[in-house]
């Protein structure tokens, strides 16, 4: 065999030189970081909205919840500015609107109900103490509240007494983990509801 075409079939059998070598891991080495970093985002991603979806469904059930009790109840408070309470509530003269951590009112069946937004331990507790009872029942409503105010819009009925004419309520929660996706998960964006109703019944 002639020495040129020997020499190229020798550098044939030799394989690849440590540059190729090296350039080739330097390119495998790069193609896996972009596939781990994109599989991260979409682990991260995941693991936010479920996250948010649950948080989401369970703040708008208890809202929609507090609507009704609202739309089908009487005797609403508080009507009149406290600034006695902790935090105290407050009257805008302006807009005639109460601003506090708590509403109370009165169901149809006599029962007594209050709503409170307890900043110590980030829940809102719903009391309930029976017509035939002086004993209050309470339980959690929801957790993982940061914020929550209810904003009561008041009016003087015919007989000159404070009534609500709309309650609003602005509650913010913070989405609870998933432990299953703990690794996974990135910080959530805090989940804000706000809602306005009225009395099914005004008076005049």
């Amino acid at each position: 065999m002639p020495g040129p075409e020997r020499r190229q079939l020798d550098r044939r059998r030799r394989g690849l030189s440590l540059v190729e070598v090296l350039i080739a891991l330097a390119i495998t080495s790069v193609l896996l970081t972009a596939t781990m970093v994109a599989l991260d985002a979409s682990f991260r991603s995941y693991a936010t909205a479920t996250d948010q979806a649950a948080s989401q469904a369970a703040t708008r059930m208890v809202v929609n919840r507090l609507l009704t009790l609202i739309r089908t109840s009487s005797a609403h408070g508080p009507l009149e500015p406290d600034a006695a309470a902790n935090p105290p509530v407050t009257l805008d003269a302006a807009s005639n609107v109460i601003t506090s951590n708590f509403f109370e009112l009165m169901e149809e069946g006599g029962n007594l109900i209050r709503v409170e937004y307890r900043a110590e331990s980030d829940q809102l507790w719903l009391i309930r103490t029976p017509a035939d009872s002086v004993v209050a029942e309470e339980q959690p409503l929801l957790d993982d509240v940061t914020e929550a105010q209810f904003f009561l819009r008041r009016r003087e009925n015919s007989d000159g007494l404070l009534v609500l004419e709309r309650a609003t309520l602005d509650i913010t929660v913070q989405p609870t983990a998933d432990p299953t996706l703990y690794i996974e998960r990135s910080s959530d964006a805090p989940i804000r509801v706000v809602a306005s109703t009225l009395p099914r019944t005004l008076e005049e």
